[in-house]
């Protein structure tokens, strides 16, 4: 389900339950393999190969935690996978802009917020950065991801600077999506 809750900031509850999942490889293990067969898991809608302390995010949408359960299950079962560690999406945020091509740095951001502020007041706030596409607030121990979009290295280390100066931030982990 889909609203507005200002002039440009839209929002998104999961209709059913949607996830992201962490997934850590074996050293030596063929990524190529390993994403193509998490791929052809049910419920998977996306994998994303990353860098930093897991090698991949995977977007899954299932109609019940049983059934999420299942997808998750299939997928730490899957030849190279080490572990994982599941992340259910609790709402989800964008502001409604022009379609635009993606940028050369497409990263993902792990943030923390104080308990002094509410989770939707910081993901609004650091949705006002216009290197960020979509936030998510999740479940476990982060409360929001940032996927932010940004043309090289410097606009990256700058646009991670302002998101860490946004009230409430008290933690950020950073993975550059590679493929």
């Amino acid at each position: 389900m889909s609203n507005t809750i200002s002039a440009d900031i839209c929002l998104r509850t999961p209709e059913g339950v949607e996830a992201l999942v962490m997934v850590d490889t074996i050293a030596g293990s063929s990524s190529n393999s390993i994403i193509k067969d998490i791929l052809e898991t049910p419920g998977v809608t996306s994998v994303n190969e990353v860098s930093g302390e897991f090698d991949a995010v995977v977007f899954v949408k299932a109609k019940s935690i049983k059934q999420l359960n299942e997808s998750v299950d299939l997928i730490r079962e899957t030849k190279g996978v080490a572990s994982t560690e599941t992340r259910i999406i609790l709402t989800e945020m964008y502001i409604k802009r022009e379609e635009e091509p993606p940028k050369d740095i497409q990263t993902m951001v792990m943030i923390t917020s104080s308990t002094r502020y509410q989770t939707s007041e910081v993901a609004q706030a650091l949705l006002k950065n216009p290197a960020v596409k979509k936030i998510y607030e999740i479940s476990g121990k982060h409360d929001i991801v940032a996927f932010i979009e940004t043309k090289d290295t410097a606009e990256l280390n700058k646009r991670l600077n302002e998101l860490k100066k946004v009230k409430g931030v008290t933690k950020t982990i950073t993975y550059v999506i590679l493929k």
